[in-house]
């Protein structure tokens, strides 16, 4: 592990394991179904890798070839792609519309592939229901240009989830089956988990942060900092500069890299900035909402 990769960070989140061999890296993804807790009295009833949604991180080095296990524990097939990283056809992993297999309940099949373009990307069953109901991860290629690196890196991954409640402003513990798709969100996660339970970024003074907006929804999320303006620096895998916000809007499919200076201490939010995403049905503060805190 290089010193970047020990900065990369998905608070409630998990990094991937992997074993070296040959400058490539092995991973392995298991499709299941999971019990996913969002809150203390919410859970959800999912689909994850590994346990969890989102899954894992991958985390490579620009350059290395990956082998990418996939497992099927799910009652239908499944399949594995990885977003906006091209690869061979064969690789892509979308069966029903390429030259690449389909995999069966119990079955695995190996993806391999080289990472050839470092940023942000991510990983999601080829089947649209799946892929909503919580198959899908963040994949990061790090640049071998070392002088970008931050002094902290988070990835934040959007998802949204319709469950049933009996009205809005009240929320019904239990464990809950999300509609499928999604289309009419009550509740919403930083990478799995909705505010109050969402673990804080944290930093110190003086220090640069980047973080990686994910968004693999059926909506547009817009994201903020309160009390920084930041600097794009990266767009779906492409490297910008100069463009200072302090609003982004992470569309569908989108993937944006942010960096700020950690200059203004105190305890910040960090949001979806529409009002219902920033609530859990209907109950503020909530959803899509974490907090950038300074320590001495």
């Amino acid at each position: 592990m290089n010193l970047w990769e020990s900065r990369v960070k998905i608070p409630d989140g998990k990094i991937a394991k992997y074993h070296y061999l040959n400058n490539a890296r092995h991973f392995k993804l298991t499709a299941q179904s999971i019990k996913q807790h969002i809150l203390p009295e919410i859970t959800l009833d999912a689909l994850g890798y590994n346990g969890i949604t989102p899954g894992p991180v991958i985390i490579l080095k620009q350059g290395e070839v990956v082998f990418l296990e996939v497992e099927n524990q799910l009652d239908e097939p499944t399949a594995l792609h990885v977003h906006g990283l091209s690869k061979p056809n064969s690789q892509d992993g979308m069966p029903e519309i390429e030259p690449t297999p389909k995999i069966e309940p119990g079955k695995s099949f190996t993806y391999q592939f080289t990472a050839w373009q470092s940023g942000t990307f991510f990983y999601h069953s080829s089947n649209p229901k799946q892929e909503s109901n919580g198959l899908v991860g963040a994949f990061i290629v790090l640049p071998n240009d070392i002088s970008l690196m931050p002094d902290h890196d988070y990835v934040l991954l959007v998802q949204q989830w319709q469950i049933d409640q009996p009205e809005l402003g009240v929320i019904k513990s239990g464990t809950y089956k999300p509609k499928n798709f999604n289309r009419n969100p009550n509740f919403f996660t930083f990478n799995g988990k909705s505010f109050p339970e969402t673990t804080p970024l944290t930093t110190r003074y003086g220090e640069k942060i980047r973080v990686r907006w994910i968004n693999n929804s059926n909506q547009a999320h817009t994201m903020h900092i309160h009390g920084h303006d930041f600097k794009v620096v990266g767009e779906d895998a492409f490297q910008r500069k100069g463009r200072m916000m302090d609003t982004i809007n992470v569309a569908s499919g989108k993937r944006f890299d942010i960096e700020f200076a950690a200059n203004n201490p105190g305890v910040w939010p960090v949001n979806g900035t529409k009002p219902f995403h920033k609530t859990n049905n209907g109950i503020s503060p909530g959803g899509m909402l974490t907090r950038l805190k300074y320590f001495r």
